[in-house]
């Protein structure tokens, strides 16, 4: 097996001692919509961008970020059917948790088990890799807030803020331009709306809406939608931002 055979087989590392399969999954969840975790100092937000690719489709169609638990989120950035597997399993190691400990799962150890499952089909010839990367957000009494990234190899780290997708690049940066750690998470929405909204810049002619979710002191640390108003709040105070931004360049 030579040159380019390497990437048939997620079993079969190269002379360089890459994973082929592994690296084209990472580049699928690369090209995907934007997805957001941010922790704040009374919470933890996730946000994510969906384009509406027909106008046929109703609003909040195909959900980026779902409820593992009361306490727990889980955001999904890359391929959707890929992501919806692993939030399955993530959704039955957290009810097996409960059911043998009695406590909920923090996501430290949720992140832990996941990120074993997502491992486990980077090892074998027979499945390949998920196209997903998942974020996970969580309370818990003992830690605090949290926030995890897993990877499609399987790698999985904890953050203070952390994004994926296409505008990964644009997020990053507001990321090193903003202190998140001194905001409450209704002062970081509008931060997150232009996050979101510059992620797509060139993409002005399509339609896209916005996904955010919270777990915060306000709302009983419970894992929970934002409300609509202040998310179209957000995203008119952000646009406003970026019109500002553009006039001083």
């Amino acid at each position: 097996m030579s040159g380019s055979m390497y990437d048939l087989s997620v079993a079969t590392y190269s002379q360089e001692g890459r994973i082929y399969q592994v690296e084209y999954a990472t580049k699928a969840v690369e090209n995907s919509e934007t997805v957001i975790g941010v922790k704040c100092k009374d919470g933890v937000i996730l946000g994510a961008e969906k384009q509406k690719f027909s106008r046929l489709l109703e609003d909040n169609t195909n959900k980026r970020i779902y409820n593992i638990d009361l306490q727990t989120g889980m955001a999904l950035c890359g391929k959707l059917p890929d992501g919806r597997n692993i939030l399955q399993r993530a959704k039955a190691e957290a009810s097996q948790y409960q059911d043998m400990y009695a406590i909920p799962a923090s996501a430290h150890v949720l992140s832990d088990r996941v990120a074993q499952y997502v491992h486990a089909y980077t090892m074998y010839s027979g499945v390949r890799p998920f196209g997903s990367a998942t974020f996970i957000a969580s309370y818990n009494t003992f830690d605090g807030y949290e926030l995890y990234m897993i990877e499609p190899s399987g790698n999985k780290y904890a953050y203070h803020a952390c994004t994926h997708g296409k505008g990964r690049a644009v997020c990053k940066s507001e990321f090193e331009r903003r202190n998140f750690k001194d905001l409450t998470c209704q002062e970081a929405l509008v931060y997150i709306a232009k996050m979101l909204i510059l992620a797509h810049e060139e993409f002005k002619e399509k339609k896209y809406e916005y996904e955010m979710t919270w777990i915060t002191d306000n709302n009983g640390r419970k894992h929970q939608s934002v409300p609509q108003d202040l998310i179209n709040n957000a995203v008119q105070q952000a646009e406003q931002l970026i019109e500002q931004d553009q006039i001083g360049e």
